[in-house]
């Protein structure tokens, strides 16, 4: 239940799978993930100039008469001299229909501008992971062509380690902006769940957004990741794009009275290039590849039977993704922070956010906006914010989304003087309580109910449960969902009777 007055602030960071607001429609296949053939180790010793010259700029276009209008743009790196670029599923996505041709951009010279070229077509596809292959199939006149292109070498993701140096091309803008390098190192390593090993390297690099989907290499010039995650880094960052593609006023749907959130800003997040083998293999073999890319049916998804319950946080995840220990407060200075819950009605395809405030303000670093579901219809699952350096102090806050409406939401504090205790709901009213939130006062939500799904407080009763000291909001409803009390600002020092009174 949203707290009144209070929206919100979605307009700092995204995620890559934010730009997923943007559609495709592909024939269902065989969904195979055949084991690619490992690659080739060796000194390639590929210069920068031979990179930049397999860097690609992809355009996402509609026709106006014999003129192709691009509507968004991203990069993408030729792994296959036969016209196979590897890049973003946010990229190329057509599942909204939002664009009619595929555009490709080449160069000849380093300090010129991509020339448009080409037409192409997805040829495999994983919106879960973010990844994609198209494959040139004519020229800008429809007529086909047989293409020779330079080419990256495919690395092994698994090899690289901390510090390791990167390099990194791709087209920071939508049209008219040359290539660009910047370079930097290896920072991290996190996971994700449903994926083993490696979900993501993280890089210290500065990347702009229009990078998406381009070359990162190692100092060998063997491709080992694909930019992918972005954040907002340096508030003085170029906007590459704006868009609106979340439901910033609560009405239901996506639209263009919804705030316009600005794309770009620096990527520090790279898809290791590992993930991408069963998808480069399905392209090259002509194989039918779809991961949770369930096309939305018309109308949209229905969330009558939706739901995600049961929130609990944890300092880590176990190799069963289970919580390594649920907590309600965390000391300072844990590097990572998650949260595990429940989940019914979900269908593959949906979009999902998992959007983390830290004292009311946008996290730039573990958000997921717009991602698509791959994860079935009812089970558990895990999301998780890090900082290898510590976690900042604060009250952290979660919000869970599905297509763009609001599930659930639960805060915990990170850092400072806060002690667990028992809070005792004392009713000496002639009402049953039904739901009872008790949430932070600097939380922007209420956060779950603390009653759970099946108790109710009956006149006379009482409700113990535990806390953690700190400034509360309480809010005490009804079965009807009639409000029996509200107060803001309570603090809570210790053990505590709060008694509820006609």
């Amino acid at each position: 239940m949203p707290r009144d007055g209070l929206k919100l602030k979605l307009s700092i960071i995204l995620v890559a799978s934010l730009m997923t607001a943007m559609s495709c429609v592909i024939l269902d296949g065989d969904q195979q993930s055949p084991t690619a053939t490992p690659p080739r180790i060796g000194e390639p010793d590929r210069s920068i100039n031979d990179l930049a010259l397999a860097t690609v700029q992809i355009l996402a276009m509609y026709r106006e008469g014999d003129q192709y209008v691009p509507i968004w743009s991203g990069s993408g790196s030729v792994i296959d001299e036969r016209g196979l670029i590897l890049t973003n599923a946010h990229v190329v996505d057509d599942r909204y229909d939002e664009y009619s041709h595929l555009g490709v951009a080449l160069i000849e010279r380093t300090d010129q501008p991509p020339n448009l070229s080409y037409l192409a077509e997805i040829a495999a596809v994983d919106y879960g992971l973010d990844l994609a292959v198209i494959r040139i199939i004519s020229d800008l006149s429809g007529n086909s062509v047989s293409v020779d292109l330079p080419v990256v070498e495919l690395g092994d993701s698994d090899l690289v380690e901390l510090g390791g140096d990167l390099r990194i091309l791709g087209y920071p803008g939508i049209g008219g902006e040359t290539i660009t390098f910047t370079e930097g190192a290896i920072s991290g390593f996190t996971s994700e769940r449903g994926i083993d090993g490696r979900a993501w390297i993280k890089t210290d690099a500065t990347i702009a957004g229009g990078n998406s989907g381009g070359m990162a290499v190692d100092s060998s010039g063997y491709l080992i990741g694909i930019p992918t995650q972005i954040s907002s880094g340096d508030d003085q960052a170029d906007i590459v794009d704006c868009r609106a593609v979340v439901d910033t006023n609560r009405d239901g749907v996506v639209d263009d009275q919804d705030t316009c959130i600005p794309i770009g800003g620096f990527i520090n997040g790279l898809r290791p290039v590992n993930l991408a083998f069963p998808i480069i293999d399905a392209a090259r073999a002509g194989q039918q590849y779809i991961a949770g890319g369930t096309t939305q049916p018309p109308g949209g998804f229905d969330l009558t039977d939706t739901i995600f319950y049961n929130l609990e946080f944890s300092p880590g995840v176990t190799d069963n993704d289970t919580p390594v220990n649920v907590v309600r407060v965390l000391p300072s200075g844990i590097p990572e922070l998650c949260v595990f819950w429940e989940f019914e009605g979900m269908v593959d395809g949906m979009s999902w956010s998992a959007i983390w405030f830290i004292d009311r303000e946008l996290s730039d670093t573990g958000s997921i906006i717009e991602d698509s579901w791959g994860g079935g219809s009812a089970g558990n699952w895990w999301a998780c914010i890090f900082n290898d350096l510590g976690l900042d102090d604060g009250l952290y806050e979660l919000v869970l989304e599905v297509e763009g409406e609001r599930l659930a939401t639960e805060s915990i504090f990170v850092g400072g003087n806060h002690t667990p205790i028992d809070f005792t709901l004392v009713n000496q009213s002639s009402d049953p309580i039904c739901y009872a939130y008790l949430s932070p006062s600097l939380a922007q939500n209420w956060g779950q109910d603390e009653l759970g799904a099946q108790e109710i407080v009956f006149p006379e009763a009482v409700s113990v449960f535990p806390l953690v000291t700190g400034e509360y909001d309480i809010l005490l409803l009804d079965c009807d969902n009639n409000t029996l009390a509200e107060e803001y600002n309570l603090q809570i020092n210790g053990n505590m009777n709060y008694t509820h009174y006609d």
